[in-house]
């Protein structure tokens, strides 16, 4: 088991959870399991233009319906990644 050659601060622990909860915050989940589908994974969109609901390839058996449209999810850097804008109002 590797020993760290320095203890870890305080301030590099919260500068690292701090990173990672921005990160995770702004990554899309599925509506029905909450986890984040995988680059090149297919994902399915429902209900209406303004309120679309994500799911991912694994949950969507569970729905009846058609998607209303569906894409390919691509990584965060990519110009073609999936954004969901969801209205705040």
């Amino acid at each position: 088991m590797p020993v760290l050659a320095r203890p870890v601060t305080v301030l590099e622990t919260a500068l690292l959870r701090r990173s990672l909860g921005a990160s995770s915050a702004q990554r899309e989940r599925c509506d029905h399991c909450h986890r984040t589908p995988l680059i090149g994974e297919r994902i399915h969109f429902y209900g209406a233009r303004d309120a679309e609901q994500l799911v991912c390839e694994l949950c969507r058996p569970r729905r009846d319906s058609a998607p209303i449209r569906s894409a390919l999810m691509h990584s965060p850097e990519h110009e073609r990644a999936v954004r969901v804008l969801r209205d705040a109002a």
